[in-house]
């Protein structure tokens, strides 16, 4: 794959990263549709998930992100819940709504592959905001895809694929994996900053068999022989924080709530995170302030700015297992 030079020749570059959407647009589906597992989805959505997944906070949530006139966005995926096809155009305009897809970059989530008919084509609603630099916007995206700005170098991983009932799991497979360490390495070589994006936790036995990344043994591995900067994921719907290692030193693993989240909590709150990355002497210095929304009162938050290196790891909890 061809690295693509941008034409900025700036240091710093300022980062946004959100993610899980669960748009649900029922209504706009025959019956038919639903002979498969999207009813199971659905009376997921009906029992729980739109209690705690709100239209109106999203629209806020990314009304806010349009706002900070970042350098550039990324999604890590679930932007629908059933994959229907009107819940793709909804998220289109969604991400119009953001911004052009030179400025937005997407990766689907197992909530976006829920079904296998047609995904592909569902997929084409989004392919600008898929495709790699100098890809143009192809009906098929080839995984990773490759974003070079500034002095970044976002490669993006899919794990979603249709899986059978009951199951949400991963896989990013052996042909992306080994295309991965390629980029990351040139990547090394250019001196760029390397995010990686995948849209389930890529953490060794963090979730349980069925909603886990399958091969996350096989990219930890990855990234302890080529290393990242810096690794962004979805999925668990929480903010979170944790490691893996990497040859120079441990690389971060930052997990962002969902954009419609409803609860109140502050680890699942919904909002967004603003990464602010600039060379430094020794490499680079990274800082993240946390963005989230309060329904109560209408309005956007910010929290401090730490350090991503040197902040300590939020608690992550899960049904599983708790980490630090």
């Amino acid at each position: 794959m061809n690295f693509v030079k941008d034409r900025q020749a700036r240091t710093d570059f300022t980062l946004i990263h959100i993610t899980d959407f669960h748009l649900c647009r029922p209504e706009t589906a025959p019956l038919g549709a639903f002979a498969n597992k999207r009813v199971l989805s659905y009376l997921s959505w009906r029992i729980r998930r739109r209690h705690r997944h709100d239209p109106a906070i999203l629209e806020a949530v990314v009304r806010h992100v349009k706002d900070q006139a970042a350098d550039q966005v990324v999604m890590t995926g679930d932007l629908t819940q059933l994959a229907l096809p009107g819940e793709c155009e909804t998220a289109r305009r969604c991400l119009e709504s953001i911004g052009p897809p030179r400025n937005v970059f997407l990766i689907p989530g197992n909530h976006d592959a829920l079904v296998a008919a047609g995904w592909e084509e569902r997929l084409s609603r989004w392919a600008g905001y898929l495709a790699s630099d100098g890809s143009g916007a192809p009906e098929r995206t080839k995984w990773p895809a490759l974003r070079i700005r500034g002095p970044v170098a976002l490669i993006g991983l899919s794990s979603a694929h249709p899986t059978p009932p009951l199951s949400a799991a991963g896989r990013i497979g052996p042909d992306q994996l080994a295309r991965c360490s390629e980029l990351l390495a040139q990547a090394a070589r250019r001196s760029l900053y390397r995010v990686l994006l995948v849209h389930h936790p890529p953490v060794p036995g963090m979730l349980s068999s069925r909603r886990r990344l399958e091969d996350a043994a096989e990219l930890a591995e990855v990234v302890r022989q080529r290393g990242a900067e810096l690794i962004l994921h979805g999925h668990i719907h929480r903010r979170s924080r944790v490691y893996l290692p990497g040859p120079g030193g441990p690389v971060p693993v930052i997990g962002s709530p969902s954009a419609s989240e409803t609860s109140p909590d502050p680890v699942h709150r919904a909002g967004f995170g603003i990464f602010r990355i600039a060379r430094n002497g020794t490499g680079w210095q990274t800082t993240l302030q946390d963005c989230w929304y309060s329904k109560e009162q209408k309005r956007l938050f910010s929290g401090a700015i730490d350090s991503v290196k040197n902040f300590p790891p939020h608690l992550v909890s899960n049904s599983d297992k708790t980490y630090l």
